[in-house]
Formats: structure tokens, sequence, C-alpha cells
């Protein structure tokens, strides 16, 4: 048997994110900075992964290095959902707060 979580059911837009994992939506495309880890999920699983190489956020495209292929690759945003490593404080590994 199933068992139930108390309070309404989650919003379809709400992730599960792994806060020590440090991915978390950014705010706008134009948040993400060349060599910031990203990550391209679809349906819930990883399909590209790797540092961003450039950002047209006027057209919703994204380059990165692909970790797997290990080739550049264009990602079209609204294709994907998108989750950038959150930058951390070297001293506490703690993830900084977004301004």
């Amino acid at each position: 048997m199933r068992s139930q979580f108390p309070g309404p059911p989650l919003p379809p837009s709400a992730l599960a994110v792994h806060r020590d994992d440090g991915f978390i939506p950014p705010a706008k495309l134009a948040d993400l900075d060349p060599g910031m880890l990203i990550r391209a999920l679809r349906d819930g699983a990883v399909c590209h992964a790797g540092p961003v190489t450039d950002v047209s956020s006027k057209h919703g495209l994204l380059w990165i290095f692909d970790e797997q292929s290990r080739t550049r690759k264009i990602i079209e945003t609204h294709e994907f959902t998108i989750l950038a490593r959150l930058k951390t404080d070297s001293t506490t590994e703690e993830p900084k707060e977004q301004q």
C-alpha cells in the first residue's frame, strides 16, 4: 500500500532538487555565465550536463560543452528544464544567497 503525504499535492512546476547537490533553476537565462555548470533535464532525467560556453537569452539558446559526448551542444531551453550549479562560499561550501 502506498503511503500518503499530508497537505496538498505539489504543483507540476515544483522540482525536487537536493540542496547539497547545488543545482537550482536560474531566475532567468541571462543569469547563466560561461563556465557555470548546468544540467538540462527532460521528464526529470538529465539529458545534457556541462559548463556553459555561450548564452543567447534573446533566442532562448544555451551552448555547453557536454560532459558525456565531449562535444559542444546547443540547448533550446524551451525543450528542457535547466538547472544551474549554485556558486558556493569556499570556506563553508554552503550555497551563496542569490541577490
